[in-house]
């Protein structure tokens, strides 16, 4: 499928379907866009509607297993964090034999 082409719209009953086959699987949203042949950005949104709706009707939709995602950022942060705590401990015991 082009950008320039619009996927055929998914209706609420097909989207819940895939929706358990995929909960049912232990899929994420991801493996559910997979499914649909849509984006994982589309599928939010239409989960998000169809959320809405089935509220109104006391019902909601169990939660998919979260993605995984790139710990990678975080570990650089952790790193920037820990030396500069070394840097204010160096500092404070300098200041302590001062």
């Amino acid at each position: 499928m082009t950008d320039t082409q619009k996927a055929a719209p998914i209706s609420a009953t097909d989207f819940v379907k895939a929706y358990v086959t995929t909960h049912q699987s232990g899929g994420t949203i991801a493996d559910l866009a997979t499914a649909l042949n849509r984006s994982v950005e589309q599928v939010r949104a239409k989960r998000n509607s169809i959320s809405a709706q089935l509220k109104s009707r006391g019902q909601s939709l169990p939660s998919l297993k979260r993605m995984e995602r790139d710990s990678s950022a975080y570990d650089e942060a952790a790193s920037i964090v820990g030396d500069y705590l070394s840097t204010l401990m160096g500092e404070s015991d300098s200041h302590e034999q001062g």
